[in-house]
């Protein structure tokens, strides 16, 4: 990317843009590896993409449940003892099939499950996201400690070692090729804006003093916040003068960070799924957050089908083999 724009963003975030949209409450400020979940734990939204309904076994031959060529059985071994133990206990509440976290990637009571959905899904690496992911979901959801982190670094040394990092089967490094930039235009991203909670539009009637925080004033753009954003996993800068016309487009693609995540999970086999990210986030921040928290937004069913028609469409292209083409 050109200097200059790099040095736009920069000063985005060095002046307090994004840092001004948590709220506040210094509570509910967004940490490194922030709140991107769709709900809190036990929350009553919509249901997220069941991304572990089909296990790896069950097509095309896939191996039987811990049979993914990782190339290391000290690791796999040491993922069952070792690490496994405490992602199930911390994540799998929110992050196995059917629960409020994106993407799934456990099954809280199968350990060789869970090491192929993470090879899957590409977090065996040592800068994964399940180590860098902060406290989220308000508070909610804890961050791995110190030793935890350890462990999992310990993990993934033994995989490389043994030339595991060879299997690291993630479709969604190259997914972005499959975009269509009409369709992504047509979802319509520039018109997302903050809702401000007051009596009457949200179940719990809740208020807010949009003096007190930028976050949650009326109708400011979502791009106000999500435009220089590794934290959230969203990027939208749309409307931003300080970037090229496409930049949310082109880093939409991206896995690291991990925006292209928003539109589109993988299945324990490795199948490229939608994901309805962005309007499960819609739907929490009306019906579950608390004020100052993620600023409330309402996502409209045209938007939501438009975003469904884009990814589908890219999934469509990957099975046949045309992206890019």
């Amino acid at each position: 990317m050109n200097a200059r724009y790099l040095l736009a963003i920069a000063a985005l975030a060095a002046s307090g843009v994004v840092a001004a949209c948590s709220s506040g409450d210094p509570s509910q400020i967004l940490r490194p590896g922030g709140d991107d979940d769709d709900t809190l734990p036990g929350g009553g939204n919509k249901p997220s993409q069941d991304n572990g309904s089909t296990q790896p076994g069950q097509q095309d031959g896939q191996p039987a449940p811990g049979g993914l060529p990782t190339n290391s059985k000290a690791g796999q071994a040491f993922y069952a003892k070792e690490v496994h133990p405490f992602l199930a206990q911390k994540c799998a509440g929110c992050h196995q099939a059917g629960g409020a976290g994106n993407p799934a990637f456990l099954v809280r009571d199968d350990a060789m499950k869970s090491y192929d959905m993470i090879y899957l899904n590409g977090f065996a690496i040592a800068t994964s996201r399940i180590v860098m992911k902060g406290i989220h979901s308000n508070g909610a959801a804890p961050e791995l400690t110190g030793p935890e982190k350890t462990k999992f670094a310990e993990w993934i040394a033994l995989e490389v070692k043994d030339g595991g990092s060879k299997a690291q089967a993630n479709v969604l490094e190259k997914f972005g090729e499959c975009f269509d930039k009409a369709k992504f235009d047509a979802i319509g991203w520039q018109n997302l804006r903050v809702t401000r909670r007051q009596n009457g539009n949200n179940p719990q009637n809740l208020n807010e003093n949009q003096d007190t925080c930028t976050g949650c004033r009326d109708n400011t753009p979502c791009s106000g916040c999500h435009t220089a954003d590794d934290v959230t996993g969203y990027v939208n800068a749309i409307g931003n003068t300080l970037v090229p016309q496409d930049f949310t487009f082109q880093e939409t693609k991206k896995l690291n960070p991990a925006f292209i995540r928003q539109y589109v999970s993988t299945t324990p086999t490795g199948d490229p799924v939608y994901n309805p990210g962005v309007m499960n986030k819609s739907i929490n921040t009306v019906e579950k957050a608390p004020a100052y928290s993620h600023p409330m937004f309402k996502m409209s069913a045209a938007m939501e089908a438009a975003n469904k028609a884009f990814v589908e469409d890219a999934i469509t292209k990957f099975k046949a083999g045309t992206c890019g083409k």
